[in-house]
């Protein structure tokens, strides 16, 4: 098995070493392509901004290879997504896991002071898309992340907890992900476009990690009445149309997400659904209560101007219709 070892740094310099292991070349800091002898493809490396470099994997290996990243002072997180059609394996404290395959587990955010080996499948295609940040530009999320996580390392020079995770990427990131496997590394734009999707990624990925942190979040006492007095608002009103979220956000005197996001929390219900669903309760009542003549007398009175989309909306909410709901109410005519 061909053992190649090296490091990670946010500037090019980590590369020169591994080039002289792998008996290649790097091409302006930025490209090596991989040596016959291993197999065919390239790494791709580039700084996307100040603190935050990538570097790009697309190769197939005809012969066993392992790829050791050494942990190393540079304070760093890596963030390791991997696109690969078959799994790889890569070794976190002597442990194998299994990443890639699409359907499996395919994203790994280890602490630069935890070592790692990667282990392509051979003759197989292996992508991986790998984020270096440094870790002072995410001090917010290292301080949330050691609150949930529980895969602990103790780094032996400094005795400090590092920690490293292990899930999945989101569905919009693994397209972005993609589009670079159609992109030719020899295009001009092409370090633009890796930095740009380098960015989305991480972008994609702070977003779904905060919203997640929001929805682990305890409703406290205030919001928690603020969200009542909104659903009474909303059940008091059930003869007009559904105010809109701007009006009950301010209400509740939060924005619109906060407001949306801790009210399907609370009620396990977006405000428009349970809106819904308790006019829709209430036209049962009328429908039954043999005060009315016509269902669009009912329609009409609960606010709605369409016929079908009543009903429909009735056997959404009911599983039933409202013809099988419906008392009507007969008027007795004068005799003259």
């Amino acid at each position: 098995m061909r053992k190649v070892t090296h490091y990670y740094s946010l500037t090019p310099e980590w590369q020169y070493d591994l080039v002289k292991q792998l008996n290649t070349k790097v091409i302006d800091d930025k490209l090596i392509i991989v040596p016959d002898d291993i197999g065919k493809g390239f790494f791709y490396f580039t700084q996307v901004m100040e603190g935050i470099s990538v570097v790009y994997a697309d190769l197939t290996t005809t012969a066993p290879f392992k790829l050791t990243r050494q942990k190393s002072e540079n304070e760093l997180y890596i963030f390791h997504f991997d696109l690969s059609e078959h799994i790889n394996l890569i070794k976190i404290n002597e442990i194998d896991y299994e990443i890639g395959a699409f359907n499996r587990l395919d994203l790994a955010i280890l602490d630069n002071q935890i070592e790692s080996t990667f282990k392509p499948t051979i003759n197989e295609r292996a992508i991986a898309l790998r984020l270096l940040i440094d870790k002072k530009l995410l001090h917010d999320f290292i301080q949330k992340f050691k609150k949930r996580e529980t895969t602990f390392n103790h780094n032996e020079t400094s005795n400090k907890k590092v920690f490293y995770h292990y899930g999945n990427i989101d569905s919009n990131s693994i397209l972005l992900i993609r589009s670079l496997q159609n992109k030719s590394v020899s295009d001009l734009s092409y370090d633009s476009f890796i930095k740009g999707i380098s960015l989305k990624v991480l972008g994609n990925f702070f977003n779904k990690f905060y919203m997640s942190e929001d929805k682990d979040a305890q409703i406290t006492e205030v919001e928690s009445e603020a969200l009542e007095k909104t659903k009474n608002y909303l059940t008091n009103n059930l003869y007009g149309p559904f105010p809109s979220l701007t009006f009950l956000s301010g209400m509740a005197g939060m924005s619109e997400s906060k407001y949306k996001s801790l009210f399907k929390k609370h009620f396990d219900n977006t405000p428009k659904n349970l809106f819904i669903k308790e006019k829709i309760k209430l036209a049962q009542k009328l429908l039954r209560s043999g005060e009315y003549t016509t269902l669009t007398t009912v329609m009409y009175e609960l606010n709605y101007t369409k016929l079908s989309y009543f009903c429909t909306k009735y056997f959404e909410v009911l599983k039933r219709k409202p013809t099988d709901d419906f008392v009507k109410k007969y008027q007795i005519k004068k005799v003259t």
